[in-house]
Parts: structure tokens; C-alpha cells; sequence
């Protein structure tokens, strides 16, 4: 018995592997925002969230990049801990209210903005050491929003 035309293409549709195509979009990002209120968007998957902290806790282990974000209530700050693997990495993401960055074992790039969208300088942040990103002025709440980590 011969196949018609439209189940030979409909078998061969079944047999076909769907394309892989990587978008980037962080794996499990929906779970983390949900737990820790922390927007990833895409990345390489070289550099990845290992942990929060709040500030009436510990600081991240040295090694990983550790950002400080302002919280206007108990415990009024979070430090978002991030794990590279390998040299090269690249992670957006979204912090409001960050005020610094301590670099992890690599080198590392920060780009943030002000909620009016203009672009901050580009910050190098040194392995384990620590970079102001926009802190404002005395008594004004930090107003940066981190918008990517990059190792290269």
C-alpha cells in the first residue's frame, strides 16, 4: 500500500527533530524573581545567580560577584550573589536601587542606568574588590538599575 502525499509529509514532520535555536533566556528566571524579586533576562549561562543575601546576614563568599541593592524596609538591603564559569560570561538582568558591586574571581564589566533611562558610565570592577555605581548624594536612596554583568 503506497502513503498519500499528506501522510508522507505529516511522518516525515513527525521524524524531523524540532531546530534548536538558543534565545538565552535564563533558565528557572520566572522561579528566581518569584523568591528573590530579582528580573535575569538572558545570558550565556556563564555567569549565574548562586544566592541572596540579606543584609542582616553575611556578605557573598569572596569569589563571587556580589551586588548591593537598597531596600527602603527591614532588612534595608540585599546583597545578589552570581558564580562565573569560565573567563567569559554575560548576564542581563535588572536591580534597581543598586549601589555597588564587588567583582568575583574574574574581571568583570557593570553596565547600569538611572530610571530615566540614560546610560551610566561603564564600571571595571576588579576580582574581590568593591565599585560605588552611581550612590546618589547624601540622604538620596540609590537610583541605579543594573542591567548587565559581562567577563570577558
Amino acid at each position: 500500500m503506497a502513503l498519500s502525499a499528506t501522510s508522507g509529509s505529516a511522518a516525515e514532520q513527525a521524524d524531523t527533530p524540532p531546530s534548536i535555536v538558543e534565545d538565552y533566556a535564563y533558565p528557572g528566571a520566572e522561579a528566581i524573581l518569584a523568591e528573590h524579586g530579582l528580573k535575569l533576562f538572558k545570558g550565556d549561562g556563564h555567569i549565574v545567580f548562586d544566592s541572596a543575601r540579606p543584609y542582616s546576614g553575611s556578605q557573598c563568599p569572596v569569589g563571587l560577584i556580589q551586588v548591593e541593592k537598597h531596600l527602603d524596609v527591614e532588612p534595608y538591603g540585599m546583597y545578589f550573589c552570581f558564580r562565573t564559569i569560565g573567563s567569559k560570561g554575560l548576564l542581563t538582568l535588572e536591580i534597581p536601587g543598586t549601589f555597588g558591586v564587588r567583582g568575583g574571581s574574574e574581571t568583570i564589566l557593570v553596565k547600569a542606568k538611572l530610571p530615566d533611562n540614560t546610560i551610566l558610565p561603564t564600571y571595571e570592577v576588579a576580582p574581590n574588590q568593591p565599585v560605588a555605581i552611581e550612590p546618589g548624594d547624601d540622604g538620596e536612596t540609590p537610583q541605579a538599575i543594573l542591567v548587565e554583568l559581562r567577563n570577558e
